[in-house]
């Protein structure tokens, strides 16, 4: 989603550095009010594919679980939305920053423990510096714990 929206971060990177310029407003100001601006329609997509998501498998029922389930989708959303406007303040051009963004989120989504267990990682550079800084390692452990935490077998 936020990668379908990098142009419009580039262009407002673009406004954002004229008005800067021109001693309208900071990167504060703007980096809280585009997040502000951000949140309401990442609740709604959040909720509503996320609660297709979650019932349609049978996970866990209760409404703790399913707001749970919904935070840790939203803080991710929200942690990609604000890595692709990173790279749209550091990368101007739309197609090198939609490579970069895909990019970055490739590599995290690799060693964030899905598809190869931390122990399996080599250890120098995937498993301690980028296995710790993947935001999926948290999101899965997030959703383990939120399925499987009290179960009894």
């Amino acid at each position: 989603m936020a990668i379908g929206g990098f142009p419009s971060f580039v262009e407002d990177m673009k406004v954002f550095e004229r008005e800067r310029l021109n001693g309208y407003y900071g990167a504060v100001a703007f980096v809280i009010s585009n997040t502000i601006s951000a949140v309401p329609y990442l609740i709604l997509v959040a909720v509503f594919p996320g609660a297709i998501a979650y019932y349609l498998p049978g996970l866990r029922e209760g409404p703790d679980y399913f707001l749970y389930f919904f935070l840790v989708v939203f803080a991710c959303m929200l942690l990609v939305e604000s890595l692709m406007m990173i790279v749209a303040s550091i990368v101007a051009n739309y197609l090198m920053g939609i490579i970069n963004g895909a990019g970055i989120q490739a590599l995290m989504i690799l060693v964030g423990g899905y598809f190869r267990l931390p122990d399996d990682l080599p250890k120098p550079v995937f498993k301690y510096p980028l296995h710790e800084i993947a935001f999926h390692k948290y999101a899965f452990q997030g959703m383990f714990k939120n399925e499987f935490e009290g179960a009894v077998s």
